[in-house]
């Protein structure tokens, strides 16, 4: 399959302060209380759509 996804994940999400801090960022939180962070449920709503080896997330240097 040749479909790609790509996940922009780079902000600070300020607007969920004080859930979300430079130090982790809203797409590290479980922000619905369901275990799985907002980029794990982002790529599992993908993943019939597209194979897991083609889901790129992209995120701000900080981050890494």
């Amino acid at each position: 399959m040749n479909t790609h996804i790509i996940i922009m994940a780079g902000g600070v999400g300020s607007r969920f302060w004080p859930l979300s801090t430079p130090q982790l960022p809203k797409q590290f939180i479980d922000i619905m209380g369901m275990g799985k962070t907002m980029i794990q449920m982002t790529v599992d709503r993908f993943l019939p759509a597209c194979p897991i080896e083609n889901v790129w997330v992209v995120i701000n240097e900080a981050v890494c």
